[in-house]
């Protein structure tokens, strides 16, 4: 678990993060930084914060690296694996494990998370939004923290907006056009469920259960997707083609609904 109430994003990029899972799946227990850096550039990689080497500190936030040794988590190694075989889809899917794994039932932990979701949801609230003034963005993560956990010695820093940004810019289909930040028209179906899992999850809704498509529940989809609300049914339409466990409905008192007949699995993306 991540140390408590650490709200600070790290500035650790995507090739980075890739090149440190990737180098462990080849070589497991590598020791050190130096050591991982060195065998990531003998895999073809190059790692540009070769120092403090951000991505492996990550890494282990994630869950994607055992706590005590430089080891894949079975989380880790079906990532790597998915990358090989979709790699357009690694982005998005650390994106959507970024954004959703902080939980209100443990709020000390995975903090970072719960920034990271914020500043999204801040973001998508405002459709199309210059970010280049980072140090507002930053202080209104940082009032919305402090307000929402009671706790006046949060900080939250410009710095943490860029280790965002890292993320945010590398998202396929793009959110960001250098500093602005515009809803996307499409996201990746798999994102989609990832996305619809979280919410069967927050929501405390037990999987086989219909989930009303209300504007709210549609708005907080869009949210983790990064997407342009009416662009909703076409993700929805390539999300059911693709995935046997969600279905589609309509009446019954319910309107339009979803059903997730079990929790989406990372491995379902492979």
């Amino acid at each position: 678990m991540s140390e408590e109430y650490v709200f600070h994003i790290r500035n650790a990029s995507p090739g980075d993060l890739l090149a440190t899972l990737a180098t462990l799946e080849a070589y497991p227990g590598t020791p050190t930084v130096g050591e991982i850096v060195a065998r990531a550039e003998e895999l073809g990689f190059t790692i540009r914060d070769q120092q403090r080497l951000e991505a492996l500190m990550t890494a282990r936030d994630l869950n994607l690296v055992e706590r005590d040794e430089n080891i894949l988590t079975a989380y880790g190694q079906t990532l790597v694996q998915i990358e090989a075989g979709k790699p357009d889809l690694f982005v998005d899917l650390v994106h959507g494990l970024q954004y959703t794994l902080w939980d209100e039932r443990r709020p000390g932990a995975y903090c970072f998370s719960w920034s990271y979701r914020t500043l999204c949801q801040i973001l998508w609230q405002a459709g199309n939004l210059d970010l280049g003034d980072r140090r507002a963005l930053a202080s209104e993560v940082e009032g919305r923290a402090r307000s929402a956990f009671g706790r006046p010695e949060i900080s939250f820093s410009p710095k943490s907006i860029g280790g965002a940004m890292l993320w945010l810019a590398e998202l396929s289909p793009a959110v960001l056009d250098g500093e602005r930040f515009t809803r996307r028209s499409f996201c990746p179906p798999e994102l989609f469920v990832f996305a619809l899992g979280f919410l069967f999850r927050s929501h405390g809704i037990d999987y086989g259960t219909n989930l009303r498509l209300s504007e709210e529940c549609r708005d907080e989809l869009c949210q983790v997707c990064l997407l342009e609300p009416g662009n909703f049914d076409r993700v929805l339409d390539y999300a059911l083609a693709q995935f046997d466990y969600l279905e589609r409905g309509m009446g019954g008192g319910w309107g339009r609904y979803v059903t997730l007949r079990r929790a989406p699995q990372l491995g379902d993306f492979l």
